[in-house]
């Protein structure tokens, strides 16, 4: 299972090969939302002790606590089961949809219902009290969901995975945000009915994939640019390792940073649409309209950032703004952004204009859903311009991993949703040109490659 920041797909072995499985109608890809009409989640509640009584001798105790908690809430949600009828799936709840038709309830009607979009990028956040279990929620809903439409696209039972997960998740909590994230995915993965989880790093995974193709050994330098976060490592491929189930000695090298697709996303949001809504404007003093506002209704990802747009006192202050400055009708457009809780369509709007910048120079954003007749045009070199400094990250990975190697790479292999755009291409052949680079599936290497583990791990798919 890629359990990835924007979407999510899982690869079963058949036939001698990983073979990805439908999760929607539109394809193998979900969409990794979800939308309650209800407003909210239920979130249960456990005793710590009440956890603690049910772990025996255990080495790794945090592991332990996530399992148990992971089977205390999988019973409780048996018991909702029964009640409702034996045929009913695993946290079967109507007013819960996912995916693709989680977006479309959210667009429709933004101002009502909970709204949860790209949930991994926040696991390695510092998560305290109702919000951690509010995102343990939201994990063991969408892993459920995923699983009962996997096995009933593989018709058969799914029991043990692997799920693949970066070098660091996002958040700024360095190695406790890690184990936080995995404690996280783990119990889900519990709850949602696995028997058995294993993990990967994703680009060790990307490796697998690209592994099978090969007729003679490499050394490959694997950058996997996610949605929300951006993985690097070295390691030997070939025949001579494809057997392996312990890929230790062959790992020369691996980095990861908290930056992906959704950064991108929001810093060509910033440069490109937010003009429209403030950015650059003048005040009376001569001073700009306040860019914190404007940063802080983009990130998404981002709960403190977004408790402070959507905070009470904020409409007061941004109509303090609009009264004094010299453009009142983008700074209301602004107000009204805010008003209708539409962050998550503006960056969304963003996102797809990078996606058609990957086929043209320039693009037009149209949005209507903020106001009627409103475009932007949005161009590639706003879109370079605008992700320069995370660019730049990923050229100092890739450097560090090649110093942690101490060997220069015969291949470079790119894959991952955020490397489709040609900005990232430009990149690397200005930093790493003479070195072969080749193109994995953008959306499916990963996915093929835990299914590839999956099989050495467990003996089956």
């Amino acid at each position: 299972m890629d359990f990835g920041t924007s979407s999510c797909a899982v690869a079963i072995w058949h036939h001698d090969a990983p073979e990805l499985i439908p999760l929607e109608d539109h394809g193998t890809h979900m969409l990794s939302a979800l939308h309650s009409s209800k407003g909210a989640l239920p979130v249960p509640h456990f005793d710590r002790q009440e956890v603690l009584s049910g772990i025996g001798e255990a080495a790794d105790r945090q592991r332990a606590e996530a399992i148990q908690r992971g089977l205390m809430r999988r019973e409780m949600a048996e018991r909702v089961r029964r009640q409702q009828g034996d045929n009913a799936p695993l946290y079967f709840d109507p007013d819960i949809v996912f995916g693709q038709a989680a977006l479309a309830n959210y667009l429709f009607d933004p101002q009502h219902g909970f709204y949860a979009k790209s949930p991994k990028s926040f696991l390695g956040a510092d998560l305290q009290g109702r919000h951690l279990g509010l995102f343990t929620e939201i994990i063991t809903r969408l892993m459920a969901h995923i699983k009962q439409r996997a096995e009933v696209s593989a018709g058969q039972p799914l029991d043990r995975v692997v799920v693949g997960r970066p070098v660091n998740f996002h958040g700024t909590r360095g190695e406790r945000g890690n184990r936080q994230a995995v404690q996280i995915l783990e119990q889900a993965a519990t709850a949602a009915g696995f028997v058995e989880t294993a993990f990967l790093y994703e680009p060790i995974a990307a490796a697998l994939d690209y592994e099978r193709t090969l007729e003679r050994d490499r050394i490959v330098l694997v950058l996997d640019a996610g949605a929300g976060t951006t993985d690097c490592s070295m390691i030997k491929v070939g025949p001579s390792y494809r057997h392996l189930r312990d890929r230790a000695s062959s790992l020369l090298g691996s980095s990861g940073t908290r930056i992906g697709g959704i950064d991108f996303d929001i810093k060509l949001a910033m440069n490109a649409l937010m003009p429209s809504f403030g950015k650059d404007v003048l005040l009376n003093n001569g001073l700009p309209f306040p860019n914190h506002f404007l940063w802080d209704a983009l990130t998404v990802n981002d709960i403190n950032a977004q408790a402070r747009f959507y905070a009470k006192t904020t409409p007061l202050e941004l109509q303090g703004y609009c009264n004094i400055c010299a453009d009142k009708q983008k700074v209301g457009r602004l107000i009204r952004l805010r008003e209708e809780r539409l962050s998550h369509s503006v960056v969304r709007h963003a996102e797809l204009a990078k996606i058609a910048l990957s086929e043209a120079e320039g693009v037009t954003s149209h949005l209507s859903d903020i106001e009627r007749d409103l475009s932007v045009a949005v161009t590639r070199s706003q879109l370079r311009d605008a992700v320069e400094l995370e660019l730049r990250k990923f050229v100092s990975l890739m450097r560090e991993v090649v110093t942690q190697a101490g060997v220069r790479p015969d291949t470079i292999y790119v894959t991952g949703g955020t490397a489709k755009s040609p900005v990232v291409a430009e990149m690397i052949r200005l930093h790493f040109g003479g070195t072969e680079v080749v193109t994995g599936d953008f959306f499916g290497s990963v996915t093929s490659g835990l299914a590839t583990w999956s099989h050495r791990m467990f003996g089956k798919g």
